[in-house]
């Protein structure tokens, strides 16, 4: 019969790249996302490696650090701009909050008070940022989603 030989490097060396820069996957040191950013965890911190230019950027969470990069892969700019300033904000709320819950209980008690009032300002303030840097985690998950729909059908044609 008209059987075809395969040469399965050949064919490997032929998809390989088309497949790494459209999916994350985990290596030994952390995440390679689309072959264009490497996530590192590194004390405590998530750091983000952008290897187009070496550009490095810092998140808390593993997910606001994919959201970033997400975002960056489909030069959706001013929504990973946006993504970096919301992590930033949150984060120094967050050590403001610590700060201000440890002085709740020292010194006269109008300090104390106006500490537990700044302290439930920052709380109110963190979970509004928190939202709306939801809503671009939301964002580079249809980004994601598109990005793999786009490739599948591309990839089908052929």
């Amino acid at each position: 019969m008209g059987e075809k030989n395969v040469d399965f490097d050949e064919l490997i060396n032929g998809i390989a790249p088309t497949l790494l820069s459209n999916i994350i996957y985990k290596d030994d040191t952390g995440y390679v996302l689309y072959e264009k950013y490497h996530i590192i965890k590194k004390n405590g911190l998530y750091m983000v490696i952008r290897n187009t230019d070496d550009k490095v950027v810092y998140f808390s969470k593993l997910r606001h650090a994919a959201s970033w990069a997400i975002l960056d892969r489909y030069n959706k700019i001013p929504e990973a701009k946006r993504v970096l300033e919301l992590e930033q904000r949150i984060f120094s709320i967050a050590a403001e909050r610590l700060i201000h819950k440890s002085l709740q209980g020292k010194g006269p008690l109008e300090h104390r008070e106006i500490n537990r009032d700044k302290y439930l300002v920052d709380l109110d303030k963190q979970k509004k940022f928190q939202m709306e840097l939801d809503k671009y985690i939301i964002l580079a998950k249809k980004c994601q989603d598109k990005g793999y729909e786009n490739e599948l059908t591309r990839t089908a044609r052929k």
